[in-house]
């Protein structure tokens, strides 16, 4: 959620367990809490901390019939979705952006882990394409596809591999959705974004000492890089 709140969008929205949404607010008051995803949002991101379950499962299907804007599925969403079907997305009302590392992938297409690792801009783009999606696959060279368009994203550091960092990819990747972006623009400026961060804290703490804490501390300072602002 912090992530979404550096991305510059107005309003970030948590739907959460009521115990988590009780700490999170004395933390972060500046967001709004909710018991039920708004539809009116411009990007939605789901998933992540929430658990694999039919329960979570159910929830992004009922997005993808019943919104209209850009859902992000990440961590237990993506799982979910390889556990109870990833054919509710095909039919998708919403714009779709998946956010899986190598063996997320490989659970979402039953393919293995190693033969993915192979060719990640053939396998990434066919998935893409087939499900009318952009995909982002998580990696040292993080491919990002839509199934016609193709980046590749080569900044960041090991320290991105650590807990938390993806779920702060997600996080600022719905804000700048949010801001307005396409759904690859989006994914594209968030990985970038993201991986100059990592960049800034493994030079502040070396890559070994750095953690997604930093890295989301030292957004701003990525962010003042990339657009000249100091």
């Amino acid at each position: 959620m912090e992530a979404a709140l550096k991305s510059g969008c107005g309003y970030v929205k948590l739907t959460t367990a009521e115990k988590v949404k009780l700490a999170l607010a004395a933390k972060y008051p500046q967001a709004i809490y909710l018991d039920e995803c708004d539809l009116n949002s411009r990007s939605i991101a789901i998933g992540m901390g929430c658990g694999v379950s039919e329960r979570l499962y159910e929830r992004i299907a009922f997005l993808t019939h019943n919104y209209d804007g850009t859902l992000i599925i990440d961590a237990d969403g993506l799982n979910s979705l390889s556990e109870y079907g990833v054919g509710v997305i095909k039919s998708s009302r919403c714009k779709i952006v998946l956010t899986p590392h190598a063996k997320e992938f490989s659970r979402l297409t039953g393919k293995p882990t190693e033969e993915i690792l192979q060719d990640q801009i053939k396998h990434a783009t066919d998935f893409a394409k087939n499900f009318g999606v952009v995909l982002l696959l998580k990696g040292a060279a993080t491919v990002i596809t839509d199934g016609e368009r193709t980046a590749l994203n080569l900044s960041g550091t090991t320290a991105l591999a650590k807990a938390g960092s993806g779920d702060m990819l997600s996080g600022y990747m719905a804000g700048s959705a949010a801001r307005g972006l396409s759904p690859f623009d989006a994914a594209v400026c968030a990985a970038y974004t993201l991986g100059v961060s990592a960049e800034i804290s493994s030079q502040q703490k070396t890559d070994y000492c750095a953690t997604a804490r930093d890295i989301l501390n030292n957004l701003h300072l990525a962010v003042k890089r990339l657009t000249g602002k100091f």
